[in-house]
């Protein structure tokens, strides 16, 4: 606020403030210093010359209107008109003091200096466009195709995810799952039933002699009621395994129901199924409710008009931003999170926020939701899993210490009356059971749930949710959510791993991709902000990705600019010939030539101080997953079980302070099956290179990485990108090679 803004207001043209002064209280306000200031700045005397004429703001913003009140010096007094005086009002005149906490006050406060600085310290071109229409809407034809092959879609992922989980058993079969601990049970037959004119079994958990505790068939071994799941008995019998339908649970008793389709001969499962001595084993195969519960979200989708024309592109996304009441939630952040903060709050029905790796996404959530809670709006918080749903709301917190900056820990300050309630019976975080779990949603300002469990709530329930991890759950995910509030706030990376697919044929198919990532097709980046300042990687380590995936908008934290492990570069590549190899069951690949020199950079890693704990290796395979961890456990270093070994999409949203990659194929033709992917592919390598903090060795056959498989044309394939990676280490003479 500057004087410029009385440069058109006039007296003449103003009246004296008409109000009743007894009505709602505001916080207060020292009134005789806000209407001091304005005398010594602008010095406009009264009428008749009774005082001072202070102009007043508006109340929510610091922008003049046509009103004054009139400031006596001498005896610290403010007069006005005041309405609620007598039957007409009358003019009347009261010590400064009594009206600080009154309308007078309100309007005065932006006189004073705390006051001053309340209008965004961002540039006006940073802030979201009031109206972003959609750069193509769907025909009614195409709405209707539109809604029907997202129906489709669930349903092929059904399929595909039980067709999966069945062939994934058939690998290992009984005695290989019993040894892993992939199978339930055993259970004793305990009776027999009918439910609907089928016959229907009993069973009993068989519980060791040796464990004391009740057992928690729904917890402890996963089974549910309305499940399908993979019925076996030991022995060599044809008509083995089955599929069945859990009917109801009840501890330690299972009832199940045979599908008939699986069934070979009825006679022969019916009498070992009944048969006293016959002792089951228990898989899931399938949980049909999640994906019931997207076929009804895209239903209920549909039927709403507001929220079908924002999927369809038939009405516009519209931002209402207050620049003279910026919110403020009480957590430091940067200016690209405050920003961020910003247009969330403005969003009237959806925004995206964009948050690179390491950028602070979570943070800047919690900052919002705080802030929509202040302002009385009710939160669903949400996410497509149960871990980071729980990593969002209490993140690193113990029991007794909450990570600074979460909504447990605002939660847990005494003086904050925030309440949270976490829905679903599934969270493994001991924080959240011990206090969230069981608090009413009813009663909560926020509500914790998954994408799956928001649907228990009715449309239009929340008058917000927020969606983290957005890039990761499909459409038909998020619609549960879409349809569970009036306001969307989405936040992830879509420059990260896309939402899982089951259904293999459609990978490469748009059916698949996230709700985030759909609408930013549909409107362009104009609905998105991006969180530019990344604290996670050394600059060496980021300048790869960034360039690459982020248009090298992303800037490095000046803290973490030179972070290293001792004297080792931050950034290295290891070009290695080794010999690719595939297992003899499944289809994934090992090199046990990359496998030993990850195991060396380890050993090296660990003699430079690094902590076991702190040193994580990602592969490409999930079979070179245990080539390394075999040789990673037998090296002569302190707790080499603790190094973390896993794939790619395992990885995501972690962080370790140093971290090492082995691609695995190696060939002379190029080919790198997923690898080079034109969509996944770049995907999956952002996600490999942006896990490192200090140091980052990524080992490979970089002619194989670097070459175009000759079944693929140069758009199907991403090999281009591995070339560049390979080009930019050997231009900074970063390249070993051991070939």
């Amino acid at each position: 606020m500057t004087l410029e803004s009385f440069d058109d207001w006039n007296l003449r043209s103003a009246r004296l403030l008409h109000t009743d002064v007894r009505g709602t209280e505001y916080d207060p306000v020292d009134v005789e210093a806000a209407a001091s200031i304005a005398k010594d700045e602008l010095g406009i005397q009264g009428p008749e010359k009774k005082g001072f004429a202070i102009p007043l703001f508006a109340s929510d913003r610091p922008v003049p209107t046509n009103e004054y009140v009139v400031y006596r010096p001498e005896n610290r007094s403010i007069g006005w008109y005041d309405s609620g005086f007598g039957i007409n009002g009358s003019e009347r005149f009261t010590d400064c003091e009594r009206l600080n906490d009154t309308e007078i006050g309100h309007r005065l406060r932006f006189w004073l200096d705390e006051y001053r600085e309340i209008e965004l310290d961002v540039d006006e071109s940073d802030l979201p466009a009031e109206r972003v229409n959609p750069t193509d809407r769907l025909s009614s034809d195409d709405q209707s195709a539109f809604f029907r092959e997202l129906k489709d879609f669930v349903r092929s992922e059904q399929n595909a995810q039980r067709d999966r989980n069945w062939e994934r058993y058939e690998e290992i079969e009984l005695e290989e799952a019993i040894r892993r601990k992939r199978v339930s049970g055993p259970y004793i037959h305990f009776g027999s039933t009918v439910e609907d004119g089928e016959q229907a079994y009993k069973y009993q958990f068989a519980q060791d002699e040796d464990e004391n505790d009740d057992v928690d068939l729904r917890d402890d071994e996963g089974i549910f009621p309305g499940n399908r799941c993979i019925l076996d008995v030991e022995s060599d019998d044809s008509n083995f395994p089955i599929e069945v339908e859990v009917l109801s649970v009840t501890d330690p008793q299972i009832t199940i129901l045979p599908v008939r389709d699986s069934v070979k001969n009825h006679q022969v499962v019916e009498k070992i199924l009944d048969g006293n001595d016959t002792e089951i084993w228990v898989h899931e195969l399938l949980n049909p409710v999640p994906f019931e519960r997207r076929l009804d979200a895209i239903d209920q989708v549909n039927t709403n008009e507001e929220k079908r024309d924002l999927l369809t592109g038939h009405r516009p996304v519209t931002y209402s931003v207050n620049k003279y009441a910026p919110p403020d939630p009480g957590i430091d952040l940067n200016k690209y999170q405050r920003l961020a903060l910003i247009w969330a709050d403005g969003a009237d029905d959806l925004v995206c926020i964009h948050g690179p790796p390491g950028t602070g996404k979570t943070r800047t959530l919690t900052a919002y939701v705080a802030h929509a809670v202040s302002r009385n709006e009710s939160v669903l918080l949400t996410a497509h899993s149960n871990q980071a749903v729980d990593n969002l709301l209490v993140g690193d917190s113990t029991l007794d210490d909450p990570e600074e900056g979460t909504l447990h820990a605002i939660a847990q300050d005494e003086d904050s009356d925030l309440t949270i309630a976490r829905v679903g019976n599934n969270s493994r975080n001991r924080v959240v059971q011990n206090y969230y779990m069981a608090q009413s949603p009813g009663r909560a300002d926020i509500v914790a749930a998954t994408t799956s469990g928001a649907a228990q709530f009715a449309q239009n329930a929340f008058d917000v949710a927020v969606v983290d991890e957005a890039t990761q759950a499909s459409r038909p995910a998020t619609a549960i959510v879409l349809n569970s509030a009036e306001k969307l706030v989405l936040a992830g990376d879509h420059k990260q791993l896309p939402p899982y697919c089951a259904d293999e044929s459609q990978k490469e198919e748009d059916l698949h991709i996230s709700l985030f990532e759909y609408l930013l097709e549909r409107y362009g980046r104009n609905i998105s902000v991006l969180l530019q300042k990344q604290y996670r990687m050394n600059e060496a380590i980021a300048e790869f990705p960034n360039e690459m995936f982020y248009d090298g908008e992303l800037k490095t934290a000046i803290q973490n600019r030179r972070w290293s492990v001792s004297d080792l570069k931050p950034f290295i590549g290891v070009d290695i010939a080794g010999q690719e190899r595939r297992q003899n069951y499944g289809n994934s690949y090992y090199n046990r030539d990359e496998a030993e020199a990850v195991a060396k950079q380890v050993q090296l890693l660990t003699y430079n101080g690094v902590a076991a704990e702190d040193i994580g290796v990602i592969s490409a395979y999930s079979g070179q997953v245990s080539e390394i961890i075999n040789r990673v456990n037998n090296l002569d270093i302190d707790n080499p079980r603790d190094v973390t070994i896993d794939t790619v999409d395992s990885f995501q949203g972690g962080e370790r302070e140093a971290i090492i990659v082995s691609f695995v194929r190696s060939n002379d033709d190029g080919y790198s099956g997923f690898l080079e992917f034109p969509d996944e592919g770049p995907r999956r390598l952002n996600v490999a290179l942006t896990r490192a903090r200090k140091r980052l060795v990524v080992i490979g056959n970089w002619d194989t990485l670097g070459t175009i498989a000759p079944h693929r044309s140069p758009g199907q394939s991403c090999a281009n990108l591995y070339e560049s990676l390979a080009d930019h280490l050997r231009s900074q003479e970063r390249m070993l090679s051991k070939k």
